[in-house]
């Protein structure tokens, strides 16, 4: 697959630069932080998050979690960790387990973590396991500037 349609699509439309690199399959954003040599802090994972029909994006370094509570304080209601299954739905041109953490792409509201904030380069799943979107950080703000920024994660 290489790159989802949809982001680069996204992408390409608002001017953002970016590369494409590949990388062995990996199975998770640890993996394929150590494939692409890489720190897992310079990776921007997307976490879904559910309550009732409503979906919410959090894009967090790869390695921090979510934190529920801290979402809770700063929107007023409480998300649960999104099945696999709906996470799957909303990005139907990603691999399972490979979501680019551009919610706004596919119209979910989404969530921006602060500790990104210091980041030179940034690098996100492109929609399958082999393959990640390197930008700068100018260009990540850049694509994430219609999103709310705040402090979400943990260690």
């Amino acid at each position: 697959m290489m790159m989802s349609n949809i982001v680069k699509t996204y992408l390409d439309n608002r001017g953002i630069d970016y590369q494409l690199s590949s990388h062995r399959h990996t199975a998770n954003s640890r993996q394929t932080a150590a494939a692409a040599h890489v720190k897992p802090h310079q990776i921007a994972k997307a976490v879904i998050l559910k309550c009732d029909m409503d979906y919410l994006m959090v894009v967090v370094p790869a390695d921090m979690r979510v934190d529920p509570h801290l979402v809770y304080e700063d929107l007023g209601t409480y998300y649960d960790l999104a099945s696999t299954f709906n996470a799957e739905s909303l990005m139907e041109d990603c691999e399972p387990g490979a979501i680019p953490p551009v919610g706004t792409a596919y119209g979910v509201k989404t969530l921006v973590d602060d500790s990104l904030d210091d980041l030179n380069d940034v690098y996100l799943e492109a929609g399958d396991h082999e393959h990640l979107i390197h930008m700068s950080a100018s260009n990540f703000r850049k694509m994430l500037s219609e999103c709310r920024h705040g402090h979400y994660t943990r260690h």
